[in-house]
């Protein structure tokens, strides 16, 4: 039986634990019999509380490795290590990251985070870190035997950095959960609430929500009902602090919520009753709540400047992250025009229901198959 070393310390939100776990018990149902996955993970992953049908063990790690800079140190002292006492002769990981192991062992590098490729990132306390994993993601690009991305776009992005192209490249999408799609189809026919718009994720200053408040403001003339939830945690305080400085100066406190986190089935509830989902980010590397918005029938206006139109498709429309007169126009379309929005939520629909956990993983499957069907060739 092959032995796949899981590296999921970098996994440190819900979205990430999200796609890491989604993957993986398609990999170990998949796989069964075939393939054990030994995953190096800290308590708050909580991988003894899945129940999993293939062979997955945890290998504990220090709570410590939550911090970047000491996770990369104790990354490059340890994890050739265990890779020889585990005998992984395959190295999985969703940080992005290449590591420093035996020339046998396979790499398969998952990217999901565009963040360091942001030109906001060059500059102010964090361009260390960004400039450090710039150079990470380029080293991933030389040395992966597998280079595994959530969309085309991150992709096109790592290539970029690099200036090169991956030994092997693949495009492997991350799904909504199941229950997700059962409960909006349980919600199908639940009521709009006219004008509610939603923006829905972790409100970092890439997210662009200075963006959404210029548009609203905009689309009151035309749809003086519009009011706008915001749902999400703010991890840059500051950040917060101008969104919410900028919502009371252009005299929107009476159209825009803020909710901070909310459960999942308030969650739900929220992209149902809305009528459009809207975040213009600067950068995206796939977009799941958007995704999730659709699920329940609600288009979404996003930015063109991610993976937000390959994802989205024909269930959004999208514009410029500057572009504050295009995004009120779209927002204002949607919201006025019953025959267009019945068109796009239809579409929406179609287009999320093709992001399921079966589908999504089953690339990352069958590569993981290859190395199996070598044992036996």
């Amino acid at each position: 039986m092959r032995k796949v070393l899981v590296n999921a310390l970098s996994v440190t939100n819900p979205s990430g634990r999200h796609v890491l776990l989604g993957h993986l018990r398609q990999l170990a149902e998949g796989l069964r019999g075939r393939m054990r996955f030994c995953v190096l993970a800290r308590d708050d992953l909580q991988l003894e509380r899945e129940e999993w049908a293939g062979d997955v063990v945890r290998i504990p790690a220090p709570p410590r490795t939550r911090g970047w800079l000491f996770r990369a140190l104790w990354e490059r002292r340890h994890l050739a290590r265990l890779a020889r006492r585990h005998g992984a002769t395959v190295y999985f990981t969703p940080s992005g990251i290449a590591a420093r192991l035996p020339p046998e062992v396979k790499q398969v590098v998952f990217c999901q985070n565009p963040w360091a490729l942001e030109a906001a990132a060059r500059r102010g306390r964090d361009a260390l870190k960004a400039c450090l994993q710039r150079r990470a993601y380029r080293r991933a690009v030389r040395v992966a035997d597998v280079l595994v991305c959530n969309s085309a776009y991150m992709l096109g992005a790592y290539r970029a950095n690099a200036g090169r192209r991956e030994r092997r490249g693949l495009v492997v999408p991350q799904a909504a959960a199941d229950a997700t799609h059962a409960r909006a189809a349980a919600l199908a026919e639940m009521p709009r609430k006219p004008g509610q718009v939603c923006c829905v994720s972790v409100m970092a200053p890439h997210k662009n929500a200075e963006a959404v408040m210029g548009a609203l403001a905009r689309v009151r003339a035309a749809v003086p009902e519009v009011r706008l939830v915001v749902a999400g945690s703010w991890p840059d305080r500051a950040y917060e602090r101008k969104i919410r400085g900028l919502v009371s100066g252009l005299n929107l406190a009476g159209a825009v919520t803020f909710t901070g986190f909310l459960p999942r089935a308030e969650l739900e509830r929220l992209y149902a009753e809305s009528q459009v989902f809207c975040l213009p980010s600067r950068c995206e590397s796939f977009g799941i709540p958007a995704v999730e918005a659709q699920l329940f029938g609600t288009p979404v206006v996003g930015s063109t400047a991610g993976a937000m139109p390959e994802i989205g498709g024909e269930g959004g429309l999208y514009c410029s992250p500057d572009d504050i007169e295009g995004l009120a126009a779209a927002l204002e379309r949607l919201l006025t025009d019953a025959d267009e929005w019945r068109r796009l939520s239809e579409r929406a629909r179609a287009n999320a229901a093709r992001f399921t956990w079966a589908a999504c993983s089953r690339p990352l499957v069958d590569l993981f198959a290859e190395w199996t069907d070598e044992d036996v060739s």
